[in-house]
């Protein structure tokens, strides 16, 4: 049994009020120095929930929900402490819930001021209330921090999977480019696949998480991409884009470039002469298939992480799944695609990106 979360109550509410606007959330995220100099990175401190708000110039805004259960903690103090934690993360505006009867008013402006709203557990409430989205996250499964419990225990009865877990809570948000974070994710996914049976229903859990965060960070680079060339006029210019958007510009390529080809001469021969990710050309073919609906592919993270936190449950509802595939027609598709990339570049068995194709299909409404 997953032992409790600290401040759990506060945790569930700003999980709750997350998934109903529509955003991709993630529970306990440990925060990294960033440019460390010690022999071992060490987390400095760590996010309650992470809520990522789908937007169309750029891609997502970082909402940061801090919990504490404290009562005689300063709220104006915890609001400057949460404000430079903004700055680390990158964050756009952060929510810190106290418990506490009232705060003074002064305090919530000079917050307010450093992109942080003070709350009171019970003024939380009425804020969600008053400010809360269009989806019912009532029957969300990603919205029960009961299955976020155990999803945060799969690495005991799977020691061998823990490196993954890390990367996933952690890591992989800490990353300081959606390009970096994408590139990251399908590395380590093809480094854990041996591990991973399609059999077990954690493991197919981890499987859709890798998913949802391969489709979250290229939502971020196609937001871009979008941008700067709109649709591009042929496959070998969006190949020549995506590639300059994974590396950080032409140059930074040709620097990448020069010391991998480098490296492969003294360590082995080399049979790919280029940057490219496994299985580049799906790879292109999905960011082509993302640019026809940059906003909808934004909304396909929160869809796989339905999917995967289905795999814990059996018999799930998956009403609140069928809702974002009703809202947004093109997510079932995207998902199916990262899920079929995702198998193929980690060479893993097609049972994992089945089970994404199996659960994803019914929710489609035929017209």
């Amino acid at each position: 049994m997953a032992s409790a979360m600290k401040d759990r109550d506060q945790k569930a509410m700003a999980l709750t009020y997350a998934v109903g606007k529509g955003w991709l959330a993630q529970l306990e995220v440990d925060v990294d120095p960033g440019r460390a100099i010690g022999q071992s990175s060490v987390s400095v401190t760590d996010l309650d929930v992470l809520a990522l708000a789908p937007d169309e110039f750029q891609g997502y805004r970082r909402v940061v929900f801090d919990c504490k259960t404290r009562a005689k903690e300063s709220p104006v103090n915890r609001a400057i402490w949460l404000a430079g934690l903004l700055d680390r993360v990158r964050g756009d505006h952060g929510v810190c819930i106290l418990k506490r009867s009232a705060i003074e008013p002064d305090h919530a402006l000079l917050a307010d001021r450093m992109r942080v709203t003070l709350l009171t557990e019970r003024g939380f409430a009425l804020y969600a209330r008053v400010t809360n989205g269009s989806m019912d996250s009532s029957k969300s499964l990603a919205a029960q921090i009961a299955l976020w419990e155990q999803y945060f225990s799969v690495s005991t009865s799977f020691p061998r999977l823990e490196h993954a877990l890390r990367f996933l809570r952690s890591a992989f948000w800490m990353a300081d480019e959606p390009a970096e974070a994408c590139r990251k994710c399908i590395a380590v996914l093809r480094r854990v696949a041996p591990e991973l049976d399609p059999v077990r229903p954690e493991h197919r859990l981890i499987f859709c998480e890798f998913c949802t965060l391969i489709a979250q960070s290229l939502a971020s680079v196609v937001c871009r991409m979008f941008k700067v060339y709109l649709h591009p006029h042929s496959a070998g210019e969006l190949a020549e884009a995506l590639l300059m958007m994974l590396y950080g510009g032409k140059e930074t390529y040709r620097y990448r470039l020069s010391v991998f080809k480098l490296l492969s001469e003294r360590v082995s021969p080399s049979e790919r002469p280029d940057l490219v990710l496994p299985e580049w050309e799906r790879f292109v073919q999905l960011t082509r298939q993302f640019l026809d609906s940059p906003l909808e592919a934004q909304r396909t993270p929160m869809l796989l992480r339905e999917v995967g936190f289905a795999q814990l449950v059996g018999g799930a509802d998956l009403s609140f799944a069928r809702s974002i595939a009703a809202r947004d027609r093109q997510t079932p598709k995207f998902a199916m695609l990262v899920a079929s990339y995702a198998a193929h570049a980690a060479a893993l068995p097609k049972e994992f990106s089945d089970v994404v194709v199996s659960t994803v299909i019914p929710l489609v409404k035929v017209t």
